[in-house]
């Protein structure tokens, strides 16, 4: 009897979270974009610590359950650091609120409001990176802070700027709104690319190759796992050498192209720094190490700012360091 009660008042819940989620997609976040930014920035972080308190985050909504709270907690975990368990769980709300502001800045790529926000580049004379290249340049940074703004701050000091992106966020589990969302962040994106693209991985490499071999910039999410059939490669990365997607390295090293980092996490609401890992010959394995290493430092000061430590435990550790 009681588990015959049980269902049904899982389901109406459910239900109740499903259509809630819906709505923050479909009407909260694009009304806090037409915000003042001091109220859109503060009703965000709200909104992450919502998001924290409850586990809820756009792929457990798609799959029924709060997986991505349960496995930021073990990822950080994966760390090399000694922390005590309300330490972990701190870095994991606060990895919810890195990535409700992240929404909240997609919306205002979507509204074409990043001309109102500022961001230094570190160290000076970085934004240069990317204009008048006589080669290609492959940008890694991970799901860290405000990466995705960080693309816009680079395609507007010059230079066609491109980045991957994955049709995961198209999967017909996801919700509608979801799905809009992501596609009016990736096409507000592209108005700041000087002619740049944002195309799905799954679309086929051909179209990266031609970026590449046009001496453009193309950025890479670098903090994945490797997908079944794709290129592996060992790098130090957290606390030893990990086994990692190496799809864009090896864009990069069949191109010719050059490869580099960046980081970009906000000092103040509306204000940022992008920080760049000086790009190296993509084939040069000191390069592709002081890129990862490059990565590493930042999460690691950082660990809450890392909203993807849910992937961490499937990169495998290798080797840790000595």
């Amino acid at each position: 009897m009681k588990s015959s009660f049980g269902a049904p008042t899982r389901k109406l819940i459910w239900r109740c979270v499903s259509w809630l989620h819906h709505l923050d997609f479909a009407w909260l976040l694009p009304s806090l974009a037409r915000l003042p930014l001091a109220w859109g920035f503060s009703l965000a972080k709200l909104r992450g610590h919502l998001n924290a308190a409850t586990g809820r985050d756009w792929r457990s909504v798609a799959l029924g359950f709060r997986h991505i709270r349960q496995q930021s907690l073990a990822g950080f975990r994966h760390l090399p650091v000694t922390a005590d368990e309300s330490q972990l769980m701190a870095w994991r709300d606060a990895r919810f609120v890195a990535e409700a502001r992240d929404e909240y800045e997609a919306q205002l790529l979507a509204a074409d409001r990043v001309r109102e926000l500022h961001c230094v580049f570190t160290p000076p004379g970085a934004s240069i990176v990317c204009a008048g290249r006589s080669r290609g340049l492959v940008l890694l940074t991970p799901h860290y802070e405000s990466f995705c703004l960080g693309i816009a701050f680079l395609g507007r000091t010059g230079g066609v700027v491109n980045s991957m992106s994955s049709s995961v966020t198209q999967d017909p589990r996801v919700d509608p709104a979801v799905r809009r969302h992501f596609d009016d962040k990736y096409r507000g994106l592209e108005t700041y690319l000087n002619g740049g693209r944002v195309i799905d991985m799954e679309s086929g490499l051909r179209p990266f190759y031609r970026m590449l071999e046009q001496h453009e910039t193309l950025v890479v999410l670098a903090d994945a796992p490797v997908l079944p059939g794709g290129a592996a490669m060992s790098v130090n990365f957290l606390g030893g050498r990990r086994t990692l997607a190496a799809g864009a390295v090896r864009l990069a090293q069949r191109t010719g192209s050059d490869l580099g980092g960046f980081i970009c996490a906000p000092t103040a609401n509306g204000r940022y720094e992008l920080t760049l890992c000086e790009p190296g010959p993509s084939n040069d394995p000191a390069t592709i190490d002081r890129v990862y290493s490059f990565m590493s430092a930042a999460i690691m000061a950082n660990p809450g700012g890392w909203w993807a430590a849910d992937l961490l435990p499937f990169m495998p550790l290798t080797e840790p360091v000595a």
